[in-house]
C-alpha cells in the first residue's frame, strides 16, 4: 500500500536487536511506526521522530494486542503493517521442558502474534501485509530447542494458514526466518558453549555471521510493494545453515 498516505506498521520488540534494524529500515522507507516493547527505544532518528509512536507494551498479556491495535488506529486511522518480531529464546530439550516454560515459550512466541494478527486484520485494506519473524528452526530439527522450535513451527503454520484465508482480500502475510544473527547473546553462546559454535557458527557455508540488518531488509522488501505478488513464503535469511543441512 503504497499511495503517499500515512503508512502504519505495528513493530513489535521495537527496542533491541532485529527489532531496531527494523524500525530503521521502515523509517527509512517513508512508514509511521507503532514501536511497541517492555523496553524504551534506545534510538529514534531526529529527523523522524514524529512518525514513531512508542508505546511500551508486554505482548505475552492477553490484553495489550487490543491496546496497540486501538493506538495505532488512533493515530493516524490504519494499520497497513503487522511485523511480530518480539520473541524469546533459550529452550531445552523436551525432558527438561515444564509446562510453564512450553506455555510461557508457546504464548510469547505465537500465541501473542495471533492475537495482534486478529485484532490488526479487521484495521486492514487491500495491499496491507502481516510479517512474522520465525526461525530456521521452525523448519528443521536441532538439538536442545523444542518448544522455541514448536512455537517457531507454528508462526509458519499461521503464515500460510492466514495466506490463504486473507490473500484473496488483498492481505498478504509472509515470514522470515533468520538463522545465526550476531547479537550479544550470540555471541556469548559462542564464546562459551562448544557444540553451539559447532553447529552454528561452523555449520554456516558463509565468512560472516547474519547481522540485525540482514533480517530488517527482507522485512522492508516483504512490506513493499516490490513483494506485491508474494504471499504464503517463508524467506530464510541463514547464510546458507539450512542448505547445508
Amino acid at each position: 500500500m503504497e499511495d503517499g498516505k500515512r503508512r502504519t506498521a505495528i513493530l513489535t520488540g521495537a527496542a533491541g536487536g532485529i527489532g531496531q534494524a527494523c524500525l530503521a529500515e521502515l523509517l527509512k522507507d517513508g512508514w509511521h511506526v507503532v514501536a511497541a516493547d517492555r523496553q524504551p527505544l534506545p534510538w529514534i532518528p531526529q529527523e523522524a521522530a514524529s512518525r514513531v509512536l512508542e508505546l511500551r507494551a508486554d505482548i505475552s498479556l492477553p490484553n495489550a494486542a487490543a491496546h496497540i491495535a486501538e493506538e495505532a488506529v488512533r493515530w493516524t486511522g490504519r494499520i497497513d503493517l503487522l511485523c511480530n518480531n518480539a520473541g524469546i529464546g533459550n529452550a531445552g530439550p523436551v525432558h527438561e521442558t515444564s509446562d510453564a516454560d512450553l506455555l510461557r515459550f508457546m504464548n510469547v512466541n505465537f500465541a501473542a502474534a495471533f492475537r495482534l494478527s486478529r485484532v490488526a486484520l479487521p484495521h486492514m485494506e487491500s495491499g496491507a501485509s502481516i510479517i512474522h519473524i520465525t526461525s530456521v528452526l521452525g523448519l528443521l530439527g536441532t538439538p536442545s530447542t523444542a518448544a522455541y522450535a514448536a512455537s517457531k513451527a507454528a508462526l509458519i503454520g499461521l503464515t500460510r494458514q492466514m495466506a490463504r484465508e486473507y490473500g484473496p482480500r488483498g492481505i498478504r502475510t509472509n515470514a522470515v526466518a533468520p538463522g545465526l544473527i550476531d547479537t550479544q547473546l550470540v555471541r556469548d553462546r559462542l564464546n562459551n558453549d562448544a557444540a553451539f559454535r559447532r553447529i552454528w557458527k561452523d555449520g554456516t557455508p558463509f565468512p560472516r555471521l547474519g547481522k540485525p540488518e540482514d533480517i530488517a531488509k527482507a522485512v522492508r522488501f516483504l512490506a513493499s510493494g516490490d513483494a506485491a505478488f508474494v504471499n504464503g513464503h517463508v524467506l530464510v535469511v541463514d547464510g546458507g545453515w539450512s542448505a547445508a543441512g
